[in-house]
């Protein structure tokens, strides 16, 4: 018995993340994270206004902090410098470089936050609006929260555990 728990526990979680190796270009991709859910994350967000700016500290289409951004390792442009100024607004304004920065912090924070058993677009839902550490908390708690959740259902309309 404990060596079928073992197994169901890395069937959970070493599959979680697939490195794929595509014409000398290496990228990852997480298990239920797909196109969908970054258009979701991306509504939810800013309603994936691709014009948003930076505005109060948060940058792009994926609303990114700064914080966050460095949170996700200081994802930058190709070619670009991490250490100059604007290199963080400019990944962050650009939606390919955004998504990259979204990857890998899901990469870094990534867990079943609603205890579903399953990682997947609920839970990266909850990682994005709540930060990494506090992935549980409810959205329903504050008016930001609740028009996050309404844009987030217009898009993925069967969050469940949110």
């Amino acid at each position: 018995m404990l060596k079928m728990k073992k197994y169901w526990f890395c069937m959970f979680t070493c599959v979680l993340v697939t490195v794929i190796n595509s014409q000398d270009q290496e990228y990852t991709k997480l298990v239920n994270l797909d196109q969908h859910c970054f258009r979701c994350l991306c509504r939810a967000a800013t309603n994936c206004n691709m014009t948003f700016g930076c505005v109060q500290g948060y940058c792009g289409p994926y609303k990114i902090s700064r914080i966050y951004w460095i949170d996700a390792g200081r994802v930058t442009l190709p070619d670009d410098d991490v250490e100059r100024a604007g290199a963080y607004e400019d990944c962050a304004l650009s939606f390919h470089c955004a998504q990259r920065i979204v990857l890998k912090y899901f990469l870094k924070y990534g867990r079943d936050c609603n205890d579903d058993g399953v990682t997947d677009c609920n839970d990266y839902s909850m990682i994005n609006f709540n930060g990494g550490h506090g992935c549980r908390g409810d959205l329903n708690r504050s008016e930001p929260g609740r028009a996050w959740l309404k844009r987030y259902h217009a898009c993925n309309p069967y969050p469940a555990g949110l």
